[in-house]
Order: structure tokens, then C-alpha cells, then sequence
């Protein structure tokens, strides 16, 4: 069956308004209504029951125009959603709005329609409809200030009790904000029965019950915020004095309202002004000894002991087991320094009230302030309950830590330790350690710690941030040693970094590089190598040392890998260079001396290795084409004679000319023969008989170059 959205206006009668400004509004939305524009008369509608939220014609008139408005959507734009947001609206305005419960009866059959409608919405979107998703979606509502729609669906979040104190208290807040003040203290109150310890929700809540008159319950949510610790908050202090100032007005001569306004006024430092209210509470009823007691921390509070003292005294003299009295005299006392005293007075108070938390915290104080701390730790350990020991225990070493007395902190951690299940104190105990840098300890102190709690994430970061000061420390050292030119201690503390690291290794080898140590250094340049394989630098500075120690070979090696692992490493490069040169001049020296011993084959092979690894090695060729020569292999002379003229054709090599020449000459072929005669013959050289040599052959060989 087709499923239809509803029908919308003439569901609800309108009545006609009666207020003057409300009835502007009002009349205006109902034209806009009349003429289709929808928007305009939701806004008139709420304007006018901002002026008087009570009005049911008002809220009938809204209702419809968010009807018209959702249906128009649906049904024209297919905009399902704009849609179901108006119809969210039109059910908080039929269902939760309104004051009375019959209004909600009477509305039971357009109620039923609206949340028909919603439904086919909700499906066309595919709307998820558990409380979680409506939770949120009440959230995003309200930021985007379509607060009735978000009320509406805070209300169908109920479900889930998860969500019940923080929807209760939005739907509070949402009917402030709209002026419904009744309908938010009602919200406002469940709220604060499901979450009671809420300051902030209890001090709203007491602003509506004080916007509503409603003093007496305003009073019990005020005193509350105080009771919290919030004993300087203005706000309510302000309020309280207003009300019990109304409330004196009403009733001058009340010694209870007279009384607890001095209590208001001295909270907020009006010292003399309360006292004044005392006095005059107390004249009115000097049966009354809270007004008594109020005086006495009056004087207190402004630090004048010994007259609060006489104030209590007062009291005790009638009532010796007053527990306010006592405690109160016992902490003027302590004040005063009169810590034995007071003693007695926090002992009473404990017997009169085992529990009370304040003299137990007090008595132990005071004798925080007479003792040595591991004495008080053993009176602690004497006299407080089992069950409270560790705590106060672990509060006094925190205390002396962050007094930075670490020596007497890190004695009362490690009392705590021998039977503390709470990780917190390993970890102080090892921080308070390493500051006086004992790493080891703190190290020590959280492996046993990590034992104990090894799934403690808290133990986990400790140790890997103390091992990094203790790694530190030992580079600090060693630095230190090194600059003093004391390399063997600068040696001895790099060694204590453990696990070693590229850095400690570095230090190690530096240090035996400047004992003038090169097996040692190289060795620990390696060590660094091979914990950080990718830097070029430290390949380089093992091929410096080797090169130092002219092995050659390994230098070229190490300064390869650091140019390979880094192309613009410019020391590299030119180091690399330099020493290939040299390798390059070893062997042709090397070469040059079996060549003039006569040991050609042995000359001859060296020569050949070197022009692989050196191909445009001049002298090279030179020596491998004499060779080649004195075994009479011409071509291959001849050959290397060229390729030695390719690489340097400079005047010192002119007579590589000649050398062509001759044996261009001896295998017949003339014409280039003549062609390398002519070249020496015309080159700078001495004018010795291989010159002449080569001007006679040249004329000899005339005939056959034609």
C-alpha cells in the first residue's frame, strides 16, 4: 500500500493571541502562513513565543508551518531530509514542549500522523535510527541551531542509558535557550538525578530555579557548588547574597537568613559586613552556635588565630564534643605553630569522628613539620590506617620531589616499592634517580619494575627516555675527556654506551686516531661503518687512514664506497682521485724498474693491469710499445706508441714520433713511415742524430711516398 505523508494545515485549531507585541507576531505569522512562505512564519511563530511560551496558539501555528514547510519539501523537492528535520521539530513542539499534559493528549492524532510522515522520511534516507545514531545526530542539529529538531531526537536517545544524563541536560538547555525556563528546570533536575555530582549541570540548573523564583531549591543547588570546592565562584556567591538579601527584606529580624548572608558575604571577603551579621544573628539567637562557629573562622580566614581560638573556646566551654570546634581550634593552633596542641585537638576530633579526612590529613601535617622525613615515615607507617599508608606515604615523596629534596624523595619511593602495586612510584622513584644522575639505579629500579608490570606502557617510555639521558651523559663525559686531550678515559666512557651506536664507535676512533693508534682507529671507523652502512663520510675517513698508512689499495676501496654512497662528497671525490693518481704512478714505477732490469714479461703484465684500471695512461703505453719493440712485435709497438701519443702529446713524448717512424719503416710501409719522420722532424727536439736521422731518411724515402 502507498504510503502518504501527512495532510497539514487545518490539523490544529488557532485560537487568538491577546498581548500586544506578542499579537504582531503572531497576526504576521499568520499571514505568512496563509501565503505559503513557510520560513518566514516558523520565524514569527517563535518570536512571538518568546514573549510568552505558554501560549498553545502560538505553538499550534508553529507546528504547522514546520508541517507545511517538511511536506512541501517531500512532496516538491523530494528533500527528504530538510523534510524530516521539520517534521523532528513539529513532534518537540506537539510532544515535549508543552507545559501541560493534556495539551500533548489533545495533539494525539496529528502526533500520530507527524510521526508517520517522519518514518516514510526517515526510510527514504535510510536514517539510522539506534540511540547512538540519533545521539549524534541531536548534536550536529544544535551546532547548526536547529534546536528543536536536535531536541527531539536528545529525547529518542533516551533508550540508551549511556546517553541519558548528557540528552537530559541538552534538552535543558534547548528549552532555556527557546524561554521555556519550566520545562528546562524539569529537564535540567532529571539530569541532575541521574549525574548528582555535576557542578556545572547542578549551576545551571540553579539559574533556572532562580529565574523561576524558586529560591529555596536555587539556595540547595548554590550551597551545593560551594560544598564542591568552588567556594570563590562570584556567579553564586552573587546569587546567594541577592537571595538571602530578598529573603531579609521579607523578614528582617530572621537570625538563620541574617547569618547564612555573613556566611555569603565572608566568603567573598566582606569581612566586616559579616561579622556585623553575626552579631546581629547572634544577638537575635544566641542559642545558635553555627553563628559562633562562623565567627571563628571569620577570624580565621582573615588570620587572626588567637581571636578565633576565643571564638571556639566559646563554643567548647557549652559543647565540648563539637567536631567543627575542635577541628577548627586545632588548625588556628597549628596555624599559630602550636603543633603539639593542636595535636590534641585533631586527636579529639578523630575520636568524636574516626572518618573525618580533614583532621587525619591535619594531625599527620603537623607532624610533617617536626619531623626528619624518614621519621615521619615510620610514624606514618605507626599510625595511619593500613589501608591509607601507601598513599600518603607516595604523596609525601611526591611532595619532596617537587621540592627537589630527590634524596629524601628517592628514600620514601623505595619504602613505598617493597609492597606498592602502583607503577607510578617505580617510575618517580627512576626519574628522581636519574636527575641525580644516577642512571644505572633508575635503569635498575624500572627492569624491576618492568618485571612487575610488564604490560605498563608508562615503565616503557621511561626507560627508553632515561636510557637516552644516560647515553647522553656518557657522550657529555666523554666529550669532556676528549677535549682535555685525556683520549684513553674519552675511549673508556664512549665504551660504556650500550648498545653501541655509530656515534660512540666514531668517538672511540677519533680518540685512538689522535693516540696516533691507525689499526685501532680504522678498526673502530669500521664498527661505526657497519652500524651505519649508508654514511659516506665515515667511508671516507676510513680510506684517509688507510691512505695514511699508504695502503693504497684499501684506501681506494673505502673512498669509492663513500663516493657510490654519496656522489657529492667533494672530499671524497678529490681524495679518490688523488690517490688513484698515485696508485697509477706506483705501478709505472714498479713497471718502469722490471722494464729496465730486463724482466719485460713481468713489466709487461704490471703495464697492462695498469692500463685497464688507467686507460689514458700515456707513459704506459709508452713502456708496453718498448717492450713490444725490444720482443719485436712492431704492430703491437707501434700501437701502443700511438695511443700513448693520443693521451699526451706534449714535446716530452715528441720522440714517440720517431719510435713510430722506424718501425713504420722497418714493416716497409713508407708513406706513413715518412709521415712521423716528417712529425719529429718538425717538432722541438734536439737537433741530435736521431733527428738527423729522420731529416736523411725522410730524403730516402722520397721515391716511395710519390
Amino acid at each position: 500500500m502507498k504510503r502518504t505523508l501527512v495532510t497539514l494545515l487545518g490539523i490544529l485549531a488557532l485560537s487568538q493571541p491577546v498581548w500586544a507585541d506578542f499579537k504582531e507576531h503572531y497576526d504576521l505569522a499568520q499571514e505568512y502562513l496563509a501565503n505559503y512562505q513557510y520560513s518566514s512564519a516558523i520565524t514569527e511563530f517563535k518570536n512571538a513565543l518568546k514573549i510568552n511560551y505558554l501560549d498553545n496558539s502560538a505553538r499550534i501555528g508553529l507546528v504547522n508551518s514546520y508541517l507545511a514547510r517538511g511536506t512541501y519539501y517531500a512532496n516538491n523537492e523530494k528533500a527528504y531530509a530538510k523534510a524530516a528535520d521539520d517534521y523532528r521539530s513539529a513532534m518537540f513542539y506537539l510532544t515535549i514542549y508543552p507545559n501541560e499534559e493534556s495539551s500533548v493528549r489533545n495533539s494525539a492524532h496529528a502526533i500520530e500522523q507527524v510521526n508517520n510522515s517522519l518514518n516514510i522520511c526517515f526510510d527514504l534516507i535510510k536514517f539510522d535510527k539506534s540511540p547512538a545514531s540519533r545521539f549524534e545526530k541531536a548534536k550536529q542539529l544544535r551546532a547548526e541551531g536547529n534546536f528543536a529538531a536536535a531536541a527531539y531526537e536528545f529525547s529518542q536517545s533516551l533508550a540508551d542509558k549511556s546517553y541519558v544524563k548528557e540528552s537530559l541536560e541538552q534538552i535543558g538547555d534547548i528549552m532555556k535557550l527557546l524561554g521555556n525556563d519550566p520545562k528546562s528546570a524539569e529537564y535540567y533536575r532529571k539530569a541532575v538525578a541521574v549525574s548528582p555530582n555535576d557542578a556545572d549541570l547542578r549551576l545551571s540548573y540553579a539559574r533556572v530555579l532562580d529565574n523561576l523564583g524558586s529560591e529555596n531549591l536555587a539556595v540547595d543547588e548554590y550551597n551545593y557548588i560551594l560544598s564542591q570546592g568552588s567556594t570563590d565562584n562570584k556567579e553564586v556567591l552573587y546569587a546567594l547574597e541577592r537571595i538571602y538579601k530578598k529573603k531579609l527584606d521579607a523578614n528582617p529580624n530572621d537570625a538563620d537568613t541574617i547569618a547564612n548572608l555573613g556566611a555569603i558575604l565572608q566568603k567573598q571577603g566582606k569581612f566586616d559586613e559579616a561579622l556585623a551579621h553575626y552579631q546581629k544573628a547572634e544577638s537575635l539567637d544566641p542559642s545558635n552556635i553555627n553563628t559562633r562557629i562562623n565567627v571563628g573562622t571569620l577570624y580565621q580566614q582573615k588570620g587572626d588565630y588567637r581571636t578565633a581560638v576565643v571564638a571556639y573556646d566559646s563554643v567548647l566551654i557549652l559543647y565540648p564534643d563539637n567536631v567543627l570546634a575542635n577541628l577548627y581550634k586545632a588548625q588556628s593552633l597549628a596555624a599559630q605553630g602550636e603543633n603539639k596542641e593542636a595535636q590534641t585537638y585533631f586527636k579529639k576530633v578523630l575520636s568524636l569522628d574516626p572518618d573525618n579526612l580533614i583532621a587525619q590529613n591535619e594531625i599527620f601535617s603537623s607532624a610533617r613539620k617536626t619531623m626528619t622525613p624518614m621519621q615521619y615515615v615510620e610514624y606514618v607507617k605507626k599510625n595511619a590506617p593500613n589501608e591509607q599508608v601507601n598513599d600518603m606515604l607516595y604523596n609525601f615523596a611526591l611532595d619532596l620531589h617537587k621540592q627537589n629534596n630527590l634524596e629524601d624523595a628517592i628514600k620514601v619511593y623505595s619504602v613505598i616499592t617493597k609492597q606498592s602495586d602502583n607503577p607510578e612510584v617505580f617510575v618517580n622513584l627512576a626519574v628522581a634517580q636519574s636527575q641525580l644522575k644516577n642512571y644505572p639505579e633508575a635503569l635498575a629500579t624500572l627492569e624491576n619494575a618492568k618485571n612487575k608490570f610488564p604490560q605498563n606502557s608508562q615503565i616503557t617510555d621511561a626507560i627508553k627516555n632515561i636510557s637516552a639521558q644516560d647515553t647522553a651523559s656518557k657522550f657529555d663525559r666523554a666529550a669532556e675527556f676528549f677535549n682535555n686531550k685525556d683520549y684513553q678515559n674519552a675511549i673508556n666512557e664512549y665504551a660504556k654506551v650500550n648498545p653501541p651506536t655509530s656515534d660512540s664507535m666514531l668517538g672511540i676512533a677519533s680518540a685512538y686516531q689522535n693516540m696516533d693508534n691507525r689499526d685501532k682507529a680504522i678498526e673502530y671507523y669500521k664498527k661505526a661503518l657497519e652500524l651505519k652502512p649508508a654514511d659516506s663520510d665515515i667511508a671516507y675517513y676510513i680510506g684517509v687512514m688507510y691512505a695514511e698508512g699508504e695502503d693504497l689499495e684499501s684506501a681506494q676501496e673505502y673512498l669509492k664506497k663513500a663516493v657510490a654512497l654519496n656522489k657529492n662528497n667533494q672530499k671524497a671525490s678529490e681524495y679518490l682521485a688523488s690517490i688513484e693518481s698515485q696508485i697509477s704512478t706506483n705501478s709505472l714505477n714498479e713497471a718502469i724498474s722490471l722494464y729496465d732490469a730486463g724482466n719485460y714479461d713481468e713489466s709487461l703484465n704490471l703495464l697492462n693491469k695498469l692500463i685497464i684500471k688507467d686507460p689514458m695512461n700515456a707513459y704506459a703505453y709508452y713502456y708496453r710499445g718498448m717492450i713490444y719493440d725490444t720482443k719485436g712485435n712492431k704492430t703491437d709497438a707501434v700501437n701502443s706508441f700511438k695511443a700513448a701519443l693520443k693521451y699526451n702529446n706534449s714535446d716530452e713524448l715528441n720522440i714517440l714520433n720517431y719510435l713510430i717512424a722506424v718501425d713504420l719503416d722497418s714493416m716497409e710501409k713508407y708513406k706513413e713511415a715518412s709521415e712521423y719522420y716528417q712529425k719529429y722532424s718538425a717538432s722541438n727536439a734536439p737537433d741530435d742524430e736521431y733527428k738527423q736521422y729522420a731529416a736523411t731518411r725522410l730524403e730516402e724515402l722520397k721515391p716511395y711516398v710519390k
